[in-house]
């Protein structure tokens, strides 16, 4: 059902989901879509059905039985249980159980839609701001059955990705250090750097942190919409939050006589079938008032659908803190993301056992490598000293697009593309010392 949902979504709403996990998808594709058909299907209810029907004294004519229908949609109607003996006299209080939303829930569903969209554009609108695009590299890497030399491209990608971001930060440790400004001309300078700009976010975890933030956004947009609900569909001091319980336990704990005879059960006050209406018809020399029943047959819809958006919400927000917490313990701690990168070390090392040959680097003219280069990168495949230090050039943006890419486009690609980076490590950015020396005389290059 989920998947079918989704391939509706996709077809009605055009959004790219390369850049993004299916836990995303699941806030602004499929509740997005569902609140899209809602929004359809009251609208539609409300302009080709009759949404009230109304008892008429039998003095009204069809002219005064029109007008009164009408009026009583247009102001608003207001709930008592039938077990109310009488009704309150006093105006103000019956002003307190008035139901105002069910002429405005289509518009209703349609903001709901747009939050829970929001979180989603925000991570659009920033991660295009990192230098690298993720949703252009995994369509990239979508490719690669049919040019196998994709993932070279992919890993030079993410190799300047991640070094622009650390030479960024050189920059700005030796600025500081120096008192040297942006303005200041690098070529009098005896620290030499690259022309790293500073609008780049030099921050290696910059990607990482605003996928973590757009989850905590997801969790505060349910928190959100739940207490903006209690405040919309509240009729007197009954709430939206109390609403599903009081239907799971109408419908699990009630017999059926019970579920047939008790038609102003409590959890009936949000979306009442019989509802009251006052309105009066000025006519020559006198006005008359009137207090008639109404039946609000809209209101069987809206009670299945938010009965059913009730149950959605808490299994989205348990989604989604369960995610938050994965995320946060796939990408922060060392170890997570040694273990997601060492699963692919034993795949490459696996690989070269079943060859039986030694290791050669995968494209020379690429990453620089010798054949005197096998040893090394053979040791690197059993040390797990050298392994950390490998991961811990990666990053935490680097683990993330690895992942990105292994959800994506598949954990053969991935799989190229670690044994690329780790030739590209060995050969360029192992040893600090040759490149901090690199950086001072201004003679680092990127990887060809």
């Amino acid at each position: 059902m989920a998947d079918i949902i989704l391939k509706l979504s996709r077809s009605l709403i055009k959004v790219d989901t390369n850049k993004d996990f299916l836990s995303d998808q699941i806030h602004y594709q499929i509740t997005l879509t569902v609140l899209i058909i809602s929004a359809i299907a009251s609208t539609s209810l409300q302009y080709y059905a009759d949404p009230i029907h109304c008892i008429q004294p039998a003095q009204f004519t069809d002219g005064y039985t029109s007008f009164a229908r009408t009026l009583c949609w247009l102001n608003n109607t207001y709930f008592y249980p039938q077990t109310y003996t009488r009704i309150p006299m006093n105006k103000n209080e019956r002003l307190q159980h008035t139901l105002r939303y069910y002429q405005w829930l289509p518009f209703v569903y349609l903001i709901q839609a747009f939050f829970f969209l929001l979180p989603h554009l925000i991570w659009i609108s920033f991660y295009k701001r990192n230098g690298l695009n993720p949703g252009l590299m995994v369509n990239q890497g979508k490719k690669f059955n049919d040019k196998p030399e994709i993932y070279h491209r992919i890993a030079k990608e993410i190799e300047r990705y991640l070094m622009c971001r650390q030479l960024a930060q050189c920059k700005k440790k030796l600025l500081l250090r120096h008192n040297v400004n942006e303005n200041y001309d690098n070529s009098s300078s005896p620290l030499l750097l690259p022309n790293i700009s500073f609008r780049i976010r030099y921050h290696t975890y910059y990607l990482v942190t605003l996928y973590l933030l757009v989850k905590f956004i997801y969790i505060i947009n349910i928190i959100l919409q739940v207490f903006i609900l209690n405040i919309i569909l509240s009729t007197g001091n009954y709430r939206f939050f109390r609403f599903g319980f009081d239907t799971l336990t109408y419908v699990f704990r009630s017999s059926l006589r019970e579920r047939i005879g008790e038609l102003s059960h409590q959890h009936q006050q949000l979306f009442p079938f019989v509802t009251l209406c006052d309105f009066h018809i000025r006519e020559l020399g006198q006005d008359h008032y009137y207090t008639i029943e109404c039946i609000l047959l809209i209101n069987i819809f809206y009670e299945k659908i938010y009965f059913a958006m009730w149950i959605w919400f808490v299994i989205l927000f348990l989604i989604s803190i369960i995610s938050l917490i994965y995320s946060f313990y796939i990408y922060v701690p060392f170890f997570a993301r040694y273990r997601f990168i060492n699963k692919f070390i034993r795949c490459i090392k696996s690989k070269k056992q079943q060859t039986f040959s030694p290791y050669t680097p995968i494209s020379p003219t690429s990453t620089n490598i010798t054949t005197t280069d096998a040893e090394p990168q053979n040791n690197i495949l059993n040390d797990v000293s050298r392994q950390k230090g490998f991961v811990q050039w990666l990053q935490r943006d680097g683990v993330f697009l690895l992942h990105l890419l292994n959800t994506h486009a598949g954990e053969r690609l991935t799989i190229k593309c670690v044994e690329d980076l780790l030739a590209i490590w060995i050969n360029n950015y192992e040893e600090k010392s040759k490149l901090a020396d690199r950086l001072l005389k201004n003679e680092f290059q990127f990887s060809q």
